[in-house]
């Protein structure tokens, strides 16, 4: 796509606020269930990623809670013609946590074999939550309000925003293309805005990650958190 026909790809994408801290939102439980995402609309599409990727445990379909799925119904309804809503993951079960977690502190481990175990921990901490079991503050993605997802073609190819699903490297930050002009810049801007307009937040290091009613959300609005831990659908 060489061009974006869209008065919000014309509209920079702000700093993104921290979502340090977001373990320490209040949580209310919002008892809500889970629906798979494509229930929400025709023009959305359904990857699931880590399933595709052949990661053991991951779901072959994603799901959400049913208040996310609205508002990604209607954040797909109002794109312009020939885009779709592209989901790669949604609710993820624990398990799945784990095995990205260790996955990537492996990784790091790796590359930096000087780094001792808990700053190697902390480090992973920024693109991939710990696969906690507290109530108090559950991975993000575990609460079924979080999705990572990005713009698609008419027949749901994802195009190309910058950089593939789960890059963990500096352009996958919301906010890293702000200063680089062109189709890309102008994609993540438009799916920011079509995200924000429904009530989502915007991870700030990785751009296809949104979140919407869990702690990541409530660190950056202000709010108590109303969807915590739940179990995998049936």
């Amino acid at each position: 796509m060489d061009t974006v026909n869209d008065p919000r790809a014309a509209k920079p994408i702000p700093p993104t606020r921290s979502n340090h801290g977001w373990q320490d939102v209040p949580l209310e439980p919002r008892d809500e269930p889970l629906v798979p995402v494509t229930e929400a609309g025709g023009r959305i599409v359904d990857r699931a990623e880590y399933h595709r990727w052949g990661l053991d445990g991951a779901l072959p379909r994603s799901w959400v809670r049913a208040g996310v799925a609205e508002r990604l119904g209607r954040v797909a309804a109002g794109l312009p013609a020939g885009l779709t809503l592209v989901v790669w993951d949604g609710y993820r079960p624990l398990a799945v946590q784990g095995r990205l977690f260790d996955n990537y502190l492996y990784e790091l481990a790796a590359v930096h074999p000087e780094m001792p175990a808990d700053a190697l921990e902390e480090a992973a901490t920024r693109y991939v939550s710990r696969p906690t079991r507290s109530v108090l503050c559950p991975p993000p993605h575990l609460t079924g309000g979080a999705v990572d997802l990005t713009l698609g073609d008419a027949e749901g190819t994802p195009l190309d925003l910058g950089t593939p699903f789960d890059a963990f490297v500096p352009e996958a930050e919301a906010h890293a293309l702000e200063d680089a002009p062109g189709p890309q810049r102008d994609l993540r801007r438009l799916l920011h805005w079509a995200m924000h307009d429904e009530g989502f937040t915007n991870y700030a290091e990785e751009w296809w990650h949104y979140d919407h009613g869990n702690q990541f959300w409530g660190v950056v609005t202000g709010n108590a958190a109303y969807y915590g831990a739940t179990d995998a659908p049936e």
